[in-house]
């Protein structure tokens, strides 16, 4: 696993944890896409990292939207929710 991949998925998890922690119901989040990647069909190994992370930290994706960035590159707008179960126990 790459360091820079690895540094990504720490960084948004500890947002995510975060977030969760405080008591949000929503955490949305900008995936960019990663300067390695082949521009090929297949997995953004990156995004999928971030994502585990994410729904490590209690969250489930909800909604997805990919946009582009300025120089033209995809980024992911994944909108997670609190799993519906911790949602119940939320701090008001």
């Amino acid at each position: 696993m790459g360091f820079i991949k690895q540094a990504k998925a720490d960084n948004i998890a500890k947002e995510a944890h975060d977030a969760f922690a405080a008591g949000r119901y929503f955490f949305a989040a900008r995936l960019n896409w990663p300067a390695t990647h082949h521009f090929l069909s297949g997995e953004v190994a990156d995004w999928s990292m971030q994502i585990e992370a994410i729904e490590r930290a209690g969250w489930v994706l909800s909604e997805w939207a990919v946009g582009q960035d300025k120089q033209g590159r995809p980024e992911a707008y994944p909108l997670f929710k609190r799993r519906r179960e911790q949602a119940a126990r939320a701090p008001q």
